[in-house]
């Protein structure tokens, strides 16, 4: 997930005037901004006594009472590089935020086409239109001085609004591979797209990120973040290739973390290949990101350790 694209349409902002209407700010509120996409991690803003383990692949093999939790460390990586592909998606969409549109109709805005300041062979547009309560946009690339019909699309996107401002469901799509057969972006080979899909208008609420490759199994392929009354927070990810047990197979785990506002939290390992293939593995810690619980399925002398008791309640995000 590193390595990203950070795309910009960086419009001529001294060249547009004008100011916003209210129905402009129609067709903007239905573009996703960082706070409705964003994950918030275990260890995000604890104070000093949190302990900030050692994560990688080995890290989760080292549960023990009382030591930091693997898992945590392993959630707040991947919670971060969840946020910088996030980020670098929306980036695109900022400089539309900043400016006025260039054309207007009843259901469709235009900014642009201005020249791309990244790529200068290449100028851009981003296309908005509204059916009822549906909003479909598009950020369009064309080599300078070709035709209308030589606009393609590098970023699109939907918002399906219901229940409030920013409230309902959509996605946003990144054509990777369409960018490399226009020679617009080099790079990335493996994968073809990134993708987003949301939803904002109920608890928990739902982010979706996905990424589609030509091999699969050299990157995780799915992300999914939820969000529950009171700040209650998940994250559903795959491992592949971990040694988490001794053995001659490695292991590809689903992984599944649950944490509080406070940073207490629980994690739940399936093993879904390897040498104990269905075992499943849960961890509990408390607010400084210290183990209290252990659970190993396939352990029938010691199946448990610490008290149970110690977990958060998590039922706002059993929906």
């Amino acid at each position: 997930m590193r390595n990203l694209v950070p795309v910009c349409l960086c419009l001529a902002l001294a060249a547009c005037g004008g100011d916003f209407s209210n129905d402009d700010l129609e067709f903007l509120n239905a573009l996703p901004r960082r706070e409705d996409l964003a994950v918030t991690v275990p260890g995000q803003g604890k104070s000093a006594g949190w302990s900030a383990p050692v994560s990688g692949k080995t890290a989760l093999a080292a549960g023990r009472l009382g030591a930091p939790s693997g898992i945590v460390g392993d959630t707040d990586e991947t919670g971060r590089r969840f946020n910088e592909v996030v980020d670098a998606m929306l980036t695109s969409l900022q400089a539309i935020h900043d400016a006025p549109p260039t054309q207007r109709e009843p259901d469709k805005r235009v900014w642009g086409p201005y020249p791309d300041r990244r790529e200068r062979r290449f100028e851009a547009r981003f296309v908005m239109t509204r059916e009822g309560e549906r909003f479909d946009y598009e950020l369009q690339y064309r080599r300078i001085g070709e035709g209308e019909e030589a606009w393609w699309s590098f970023i699109t996107g939907s918002f399906q609004a219901n229940g409030g401002i920013r409230k309902g469901a959509g996605s946003l799509i990144l054509e990777l591979r369409r960018g490399r057969e226009k020679g617009f972006i080099l790079g990335l080979d493996l994968l073809e797209r990134e993708e987003i899909h949301y939803q904002t208008r109920t608890l928990p609420t739902r982010v979706e990120l996905v990424f589609v490759s030509m091999q699969p199994l050299l990157l995780p392929s799915k992300y999914i973040y939820r969000q529950g009354e009171g700040g209650v927070a998940e994250m559903t990810f795959e491992l592949q290739g971990t040694d988490f047990v001794a053995g001659g197979l490695p292991e590809d785990l689903a992984l599944t973390t649950r944490w509080a506002p406070d940073g207490r939290g629980s994690g739940s390992l399936r093993i879904l290949k390897g040498d104990i293939q269905g075992a499943q593995y849960t961890e509990c810690w408390d607010n400084t990101g210290r183990v209290t619980f252990i659970s190993r399925s396939w352990d029938f002398l010691n199946p448990t350790e610490g008290v149970r008791a110690t977990c958060p309640d998590m039922t706002a995000l059993d929906r």
